[in-house]
């Protein structure tokens, strides 16, 4: 399938090509946290990642995993609490690369962009948490580095929305105007079937 940014093709079976790589964006036991984001859309998302990274791990292809340090008072993403440690569902393996981000962009004070440029990566696939945030945001940074992006939306989950008016937006339709705004401008948007069905 062709990235509509880049300038070159992503094409489904990419696991089995060392030119693209996996990046799991921040999912973080915080994300479990329902006192602090509210409702979570995707139940299931940890089923469509483990699905994601056993396909992956079969080919050729790189896996990167982000992780999110806040620097928040407050936050369940702070070092050195429960909230900052990998999920089990996406648990790093050994070789697996590992990024530890303190802002939205996975690119931005981290040296993921040079370290997939030394291994040949051109073509992404994206996932995790939460979607109108850090999958947005790396997902538009890497479109403007010139890579080719797919976004995994049923591997991808956000939480609810409310603005400075009191109206409140929930976390089905804050990923499903995230995933419209991707598509076609910085990424394309599959699914985990359509990808692991071309394996």
């Amino acid at each position: 399938m062709a990235s509509h940014t880049g300038n070159t093709r992503l094409r489904l079976s990419d696991a089995r090509d060392e030119g693209a790589a996996l990046m799991i964006i921040d999912v973080q036991q915080a994300i479990d946290d329902t006192r602090y984001w509210g409702e979570r859309n995707n139940i299931g998302l940890e089923d469509n990642l483990e699905e994601l990274l056993a396909y992956w791990r079969g080919g050729n292809g790189h896996i990167v995993h982000v992780r999110h340090f806040s620097r928040t008072p407050g936050s369940p993403y702070r070092p050195g609490q429960t909230g900052a440690e990998f999920k089990d569902c996406v648990m790093p393996r050994q070789g697996e690369r590992v990024v530890t981000k303190h802002v939205s962009s996975a690119f931005v004070g981290t040296d993921l962009e040079g370290w997939l440029r030394r291994h040949g990566v051109s073509r992404l696939v994206v996932a995790g948490v939460a979607t109108a945030h850090a999958v947005s945001t790396t997902v538009r940074h890497a479109g403007c580095l010139d890579f080719a992006v797919t976004v995994a939306g049923d591997a991808c989950a956000t939480f609810a929305v409310s603005d400075r008016q009191g109206h409140r937006w929930d976390a089905e339709q804050v990923h499903a105007l995230n995933l419209a705004l991707l598509d076609g401008a910085f990424a394309e948007v599959s699914t985990t079937h359509d990808i692991v069905q071309h394996f």
